[in-house]
């Protein structure tokens, strides 16, 4: 009879501990979808902690899943996959390998991500080009080869030209002189379709999720233009942006919406307004 009646507290209490930390709600459609698209803000911490629980959440079924970081320079992998093996739990070290820049990306904010990945035992790969070949697009319109077929693919219209180089000049407060803003438009082409590639290498079958900031993970001109120039069926992407109180995102450029309160920052124009 004691035996039972410790048997009956230790599972009430694990019941308790369940109830405590509930599994967190994954938007619609991202369990079952084979592309899945995860934006930021990227200096918001909670776009970080609630991407890494949303992404512990859909490693926990086992499924093999390949996790791309707009972080990581897509060159780097070997060493990226070298460091893994040396050091499998140390995300820094591996993040390192795969040529994040701390600095610029304020590490430790998307260190949960990697810890998610990591501990659901995915595959990481790199996203981004080295910052030396965006230079390259930028100064002299070199694309690379291996993009130029997602680059000219049918599709890509004048508008969607427009939206992207408004979207350049507004980012940078209007200080951008006129002539840099076509080749940064086209820098972040680059970089986007550099991103479907390293998504589009997954094994046949398995999952893969980008981890990326919410320009690059809009349905209408982002990486999603770039999956389905290469065949992916429209509904086998989910792209779900994580957006702060105010922002007012295009209608229809992300299949889900997710706010979180403004994280508190300087006004990123009154670096161009005394630069003027």
């Amino acid at each position: 009879m004691k035996t039972s009646r410790t048997l009956s507290r230790l599972l009430l209490a694990l019941a308790l501990a369940g109830c405590a930390h509930p599994p967190p709600t994954l938007p619609p459609g991202l369990a079952d979808a084979r592309f899945v698209l995860l934006g930021e803000v990227h200096d918001n911490p909670r776009h970080h902690r609630l991407r890494a629980e949303w992404l512990q959440a859909l490693l926990a079924d086992g499924r093999p899943t390949r996790v791309v970081f707009e972080q990581l320079d897509a060159t780097r992998d070997a060493a990226l996959n070298d460091a893994r093996n040396a050091t499998p739990a140390d995300s820094h070290a591996i993040a390192l390998a795969g040529g994040l820049d701390g600095k610029a990306w304020r590490w430790p904010l998307h260190q949960p991500l990697f810890d998610a990945a990591l501990a659901g035992r995915a595959e990481l790969a790199g996203g981004n080009l080295p910052r030396e070949r965006i230079r390259a697009v930028v100064r002299e319109g070199s694309v690379p080869a291996g993009l130029r077929p997602l680059l000219d693919a049918p599709g890509w219209t004048a508008q969607q030209q427009r939206d992207a180089e408004a979207d350049i000049a507004q980012g940078h407060c209007g200080a951008l002189p006129a002539a840099q803003i076509a080749p940064m438009a086209l820098a972040q082409r680059v970089r986007d379709a550099r991103m479907a590639q390293a998504m589009l290498a997954a094994p046949a079958g398995s999952r893969v999720v980008l981890i990326a900031g919410n320009g690059h993970v809009r349905r209408d001109r982002g990486v999603p233009h770039y999956l389905r120039a290469a065949g992916v069926p429209n509904s086998a992407i989910v792209a779900v942006a994580l957006v702060e109180e105010g922002d007012n995102p295009s209608v229809g450029a992300y299949d889900q919406l997710q706010q979180t309160v403004r994280e508190p920052r300087p006004d990123p124009c009154e670096a161009f307004k005394q630069g003027g």
